[in-house]
């Protein structure tokens, strides 16, 4: 008997299937009449069998690759090719999609592009590629980037250095850079960062400590902060940078589930990709909605059932495809049976013409003495 199930490939790494506990989706598979299957990364990659789905967090072997590694470089190119043969699968997520979060001045620039709303914006930004202080100087000015601000890596995936960030207060502070980064304003949020986990069309928020507020005046005494971004945001993190004054705590904002909807409609069609993180702070003076940074495929903490929204998620993407065949199908027999009835009307008004032709023929003739 043949076995009809749907096949759902994956490339994951060991080390972010067990933080994700993946032995749990296999069972959730199962459960909903799926096979999930290793995609082997062999030579004969493209001989793999059927894949209907192909699931994959390739940002560590993508950024390794960007960085002239052979080994990382011929991982790519093989599910590339694995991909091309396979037009009719779907993938979680498209290559050149996902790319475009790799660079995080990239990133910021569509985002910059798809927001429009009076109440969410993405933060003045600013790449660096050079250490001359002076030219800095002068981008953020041409930028309207300003003290303190945000140093970030260039690089925004697939690396522990991505998480490594600074908050730079002056002038001085130009020298600890490291380029090439990203320099994006500070914006001041009560120390509070909403993750907003997206699967498709569905997404679920969770609130985690971030770092507190800093005024023009910290400009004036303060050394730059190094931090690792992950570290201040976890769940359980207890910083001392994550500790705002009484004065500040009047400032903090109720967040707003409509806007936070807003934000997943249009970073989901901004960037095309169905398993995304948005990181998302509320200005305590403004109240406005800043998106601090996109991530792919992020780790869905606290996230509730994830794998079975995983799963609804996949089986909506095949319905679609399916409405979509059958869309093309029935356009093209639609347009094959209005063809076809051209044909026909065509050789009944000849037949019509010539029975008509006959008729007339045959009535003349009685006619004659």
């Amino acid at each position: 008997m043949c076995d009809d199930r749907k096949v759902i490939g994956f490339w994951i790494s060991e080390k972010k299937r067990q933080k994700l506990n993946w032995s749990e989706f296999e069972r959730v598979c199962a459960k909903n009449g799926f096979t999930l299957r290793m995609v082997d990364l062999n030579p004969n990659i493209k001989n793999q069998g059927r894949v209907d789905v192909f699931v994959h967090k390739l940002t560590n072997t993508l950024a390794i690759a960007e960085h002239g590694d052979q080994n990382a470089k011929t991982i790519i190119s093989r599910i590339q090719e694995f991909i091309k043969k396979r037009s009719e699968m779907i993938v979680i997520d498209p290559l050149e999609n996902v790319n475009n979060l790799q660079n995080r001045h990239k990133c910021y620039k569509i985002m910059r592009n798809a927001l429009q709303h009076d109440d969410v914006f993405a933060p003045n930004f600013v790449e660096f590629k050079s250490t001359n202080i002076e030219e800095n100087l002068s981008l953020l000015k041409r930028k309207n980037v300003k003290f303190p601000f945000l140093c970030k890596p260039l690089l925004a995936q697939g690396s522990t250095d991505a998480h490594k960030m600074m908050v730079i207060f002056n002038k001085d502070g130009l020298e600890d850079c490291q380029v090439p980064c990203v320099a994006q304003d500070f914006i001041n949020h009560n120390a509070i960062l909403y993750k907003l986990y997206v699967v498709g069309d569905k997404f679920h928020v969770v609130e985690r400590p971030s770092l507190k507020n800093f005024y023009t005046k910290d400009c004036l005494t303060s050394n730059t902060i190094f931090f690792n971004s992950s570290d201040i945001s976890k769940c359980d993190s207890n910083s001392k940078l994550s500790i705002i004054s009484d004065e500040d705590k009047n400032l903090t904002v109720k967040p707003n589930f409509e806007t936070f909807q807003w934000i997943v409609r249009t970073i989901n069609k901004a960037f095309g990709l169905t398993l995304i993180g948005i990181d998302v702070v509320i200005e305590n003076h403004t109240k406005k909605y800043a998106i601090i940074d996109v991530n792919i495929f992020p780790s869905y903490d606290g996230y509730p059932h994830f794998f079975e929204q995983l799963i609804e998620c996949i089986k909506k993407l095949i319905d679609q495809k399916v409405a979509r065949l059958n869309s093309n199908s029935n356009s093209n027999k639609c347009l094959s049976d209005d063809l076809d009835s051209g044909f026909e009307s065509d050789e009944k008004r000849r037949s019509l013409k010539e029975l008509r032709l006959s008729n007339d023929t045959k009535n003349d003739s009685s006619a004659i003495p």
